[in-house]
């Protein structure tokens, strides 16, 4: 799909912000609260799984790639470097994913800092993957 006709579909979608844009401003990302966080494929291609199911005769399931692998893996270890989050719940789709994150005590690092963190392990993952194949 071309950028032109990516954009004609998504005009219900309204103007395009940048990440940084969406946050609330003056919130504290540091403090005790449960986040809701969508991260995007570049380009939204279907890069972490395949919906397998119609929905009705089949029930609907995602078939995780290796590379949705990697990212949930990445995902469920956060806590492992930061014991003040805890991920509630996850859901990997094929081009995005989204993940309940609870901050249970103050953490010592912005919240978005840790994400970033998580998109660099879920990287070095599947890089490390590449080479072992």
């Amino acid at each position: 799909m071309d950028w032109e006709r990516y954009k004609k579909s998504k005009q219900w979608a309204g103007e395009l912000k940048p990440s940084m844009k969406r946050r609330r401003i003056g919130h504290d990302y540091k403090s005790r609260c449960i986040y809701m966080i969508t991260l995007v494929v570049e380009a939204r291609r279907p890069l972490l799984g395949t919906i397998i199911g119609d929905g009705v005769k089949q029930p609907a399931r995602i078939f995780r790639t290796p590379l949705g692998d990697a990212v949930t893996k990445a995902l469920i270890n956060i806590p492992q470097f930061y014991p003040e989050i805890e991920i509630f719940t996850h859901q990997v789709m094929p081009d995005h994913l989204h993940a309940i994150v609870f901050v249970k005590n103050t953490i010592p690092v912005h919240l978005g800092t840790i994400i970033n963190g998580f998109k660099l392990l879920a990287t070095v993952s599947i890089a490390l993957s590449k080479k072992t194949e």
